[in-house]
């Protein structure tokens, strides 16, 4: 019972953190060109910020931090996580492994991308 009820959590946060994502990246682009980068700053901001304060005191259940971390903060923008887990590696000192982190979801992240508008037709070989 208690794996479903972190699954629930976990869907529930997932389907609200994109309903978010979906109205606050709406919302910022209407504004600034920058709707991704603001949802995405704002995500790794909270992260930080709710997992920072429970390393120090444990003020949420299981079952919240499921629906607000990995649902809602995982849906709304999985470059948190990245980022979490990039600075995550940094503290532990495994600096190399931060910046392999780092390189890879940007750089390959950026490659992959191409690769896949090349194969879908999207761009051309000699746009790649």
């Amino acid at each position: 019972m208690e794996r479903f009820t972190a699954l629930l959590a976990v869907a529930c946060g997932g389907a609200t953190g994109a309903l978010m994502r979906y109205a606050l990246s709406g919302w910022m682009l209407k504004r600034f060109p920058i709707g991704t980068l603001a949802v995405n700053l704002a995500g790794c901001l909270l992260i930080g910020l709710i997992v920072g304060s429970l390393h120090h005191r444990d003020w949420l259940s299981p079952t919240a931090r499921h629906f607000i971390v990995m649902g809602g903060l995982g849906s709304l923008t999985t470059f948190s996580t990245f980022g979490y887990q990039s600075v995550q590696l940094w503290i532990d000192g495994d600096y190399g492994l931060a910046v392999l982190n780092v390189f890879m979801n940007v750089c390959v992240g950026f490659a992959a991308v191409a690769v896949g508008l090349w194969l879908g037709g999207m761009m051309t070989a000699s746009e790649i």
